[in-house]
């Protein structure tokens, strides 16, 4: 109980830290955004844009890089997901066992304690 209670706790105390990240993350874009509003030309490789605004750019990076980060995670919650269903069901079947092996030995126990040795 104690173990699920501080797994519980610091669930949350990462989440909270997660959520000050995200928002410091953006105090500085907005902060960054607001004092260079330029327009500015960008080239990848053989690629090149027309003057654009310089918020814009980094808007769409931080756009781009929240959605990488998403697909990321959404890949390794499914992964634990199937592992999740995988055990679950993996301890139905030793709960059934168990189930199986407590009715066998209490039959035994049953067995021994007759005066015969049969049970009728």
């Amino acid at each position: 109980m104690l173990k699920e209670m501080k797994k519980q706790r610091n669930g949350v105390g990462r989440m909270q830290v997660y959520l000050i990240g995200a928002v410091l993350f953006l105090a500085a874009m907005l902060t960054f955004i607001f004092q260079n509003p330029a327009a500015v030309e960008i080239h990848f490789i053989t690629w090149s844009t027309p003057q654009i605004s310089l918020a814009l750019v980094v808007l769409v990076a931080a756009l781009g890089g929240a959605l990488i980060t998403f697909l990321l995670d959404s890949v390794r919650y499914f992964k634990i997901a199937r592992t999740i269903k995988e055990l679950r069901n993996n301890n139905g079947t030793l709960q059934k066992q168990i189930q199986d092996l407590q009715a066998q030995k209490d039959k035994l126990e049953k067995d021994a304690a007759s005066p015969t040795g049969v049970t009728p």
